[in-house]
C-alpha cells in the first residue's frame, strides 16, 4: 500500500512538473520521478526498520539525519540510476539542482506520511492494549476468589494440595503483573503462565480438566503480544468445560508453518462459546492483532465436528 502511495506521489510530481513546462516530456520526468523518490522510500524504509522497528520516531536529531540522508540518497542514486536508465549524461547545474529541490519536497512528504501513519497505528495498538488491561482487571477477581474460596476449603480439608494450589497462584500472578507491564512476551513465558493458570484450576474441577501444552523448543524464544493466549483458555475452561458435567480436555500448541507460526487453543467441551460471550472476547483479540501485526495475523475459530471449539492463531515470523 505505501509502495503503490509513493509511486502514485512520484507521477503526480511528473505530471506536475511537465505542467510548469520542466524538462523532457512526461516520459522522462517520470522515470526521473520514479527513481528518485523510489530511492527516498528505500533509504526511509531500511532506516526506520534499523532503528525504530514497529513504532514511531521521536521527532528528534536522528530522525532529521534519516530524512536528509534519504534526501542525498534519492538525489545522487535516483537521479544518477534515471540518467543512466535513460541513457543520458548526469552532471550538476539547473537540472541537477531543480531534481534537489524535488527530492527534498518528497522526502519531507514521505516522512510525515509514514511518521503520521506509524504514530496512528501505534495509538491504535495503545488503545487496544488499554481496553484488554481493563477487560483483565474485570476478569482476574472472579477467578481469585473463586481460588482464595477453594483455598479457604482446603486448608482445612487438604493442607498439603493447598500449598500446591498457593505455589502455583503465586507463579500466575506474578506472571500475570510481569506481563502486563511488557510490550511483547515470549512463547515461553506465555506457557509457562498458562501452565500456572491450568494448574489452580485443575485443582479446583479435578478429574474434569485435563490439558496439554505443546511447545517446541525453537520457538519458546518468539516474542508476541502479553496475555495473547489466557483469555482464549479461559474462555475453553469457562464456556466449554465447566458447564459439561464430566468437563473434558484442552490442548494449547504451537507450530511452524510456512512464514509464519500457528498457535491452537482446542477443547472437548460443549462447542458453543458465542453463547458465553466469547464473540465479544474473539472480536477484542482480532482488533489486537490487527493493531500488533498490521492486518497480517489471521484467526480462526469455529466448533469442532466431533464436539469441542478450537481457536486458531496464524501470526506472521
Amino acid at each position: 500500500m505505501a509502495l503503490l502511495g509513493v509511486a502514485a506521489f512520484n507521477t503526480a510530481i511528473a505530471a506536475l512538473l511537465t505542467l510548469v513546462g520542466y524538462g523532457d516530456g512526461f516520459g522522462k520526468n517520470l522515470v526521473f520521478s520514479q527513481c528518485i523518490g523510489l530511492t527516498v522510500l528505500l533509504v526511509i524504509h531500511l532506516g526506520w526498520r534499523k532503528f525504530w522497528p514497529g513504532r514511531p520516531p521521536p521527532l528528534r536529531l536522528p530522525f532529521f539525519a534519516l530524512v536528509a540522508l534519504a534526501v542525498g540518497g534519492g538525489w545522487l542514486g535516483g537521479s544518477a540510476l534515471a540518467s543512466m536508465l535513460l541513457g543520458l549524461p548526469w552532471h550538476t547545474g539547473r537540472s541537477a539542482y531543480a531534481a534537489l529541490a524535488v527530492t527534498l519536497a518528497a522526502g519531507v512528504v514521505m516522512s510525515w506520511f509514514f511518521w503520521s501513519r506509524q504514530r496512528g497505528s501505534e495509538l491504535e495498538r495503545q488503545r487496544i492494549e488499554a481496553q484488554l488491561k481493563l477487560l483483565q482487571a474485570q476478569i482476574e477477581p472472579h477467578f481469585l476468589f473463586n481460588t482464595l474460596a477453594n483455598l479457604d476449603a482446603l486448608i482445612a480439608t487438604d493442607p498439603p494440595r493447598a500449598r500446591v494450589m498457593l505455589a502455583h497462584l503465586n507463579d500466575y500472578l506474578r506472571a500475570t503483573l510481569a506481563a502486563a507491564r511488557k510490550e511483547h512476551n515470549s512463547l515461553g513465558e506465555e506457557f509457562s503462565l498458562l501452565r500456572n493458570y491450568l494448574e489452580v484450576l485443575s485443582i479446583r474441577m479435578g478429574p474434569r480438566l485435563r490439558y496439554e501444552l505443546v511447545l517446541p523448543d525453537s520457538l519458546a524464544s518468539l516474542q508476541v503480544p502479553p496475555m495473547l493466549l489466557q483469555p482464549l483458555v479461559e474462555n475453553a475452561v469457562k464456556h466449554g468445560l465447566e458447564p459439561k458435567v464430566e468437563g473434558g480436555s484442552v490442548k494449547v500448541s504451537a507450530r511452524e508453518a510456512p512464514g509464519s507460526v500457528v498457535l491452537e487453543v482446542a477443547d472437548t467441551g460443549l462447542g458453543n462459546h458465542s453463547q458465553g460471550g466469547t464473540g465479544v472476547g474473539l472480536a477484542n483479540l482480532g482488533e489486537r492483532l490487527a493493531a500488533a501485526y498490521e492486518g497480517a495475523a489471521r484467526l480462526q475459530a469455529g466448533a469442532n465436528p466431533a464436539g469441542g471449539y478450537t481457536v486458531t492463531l496464524s501470526l506472521p515470523r
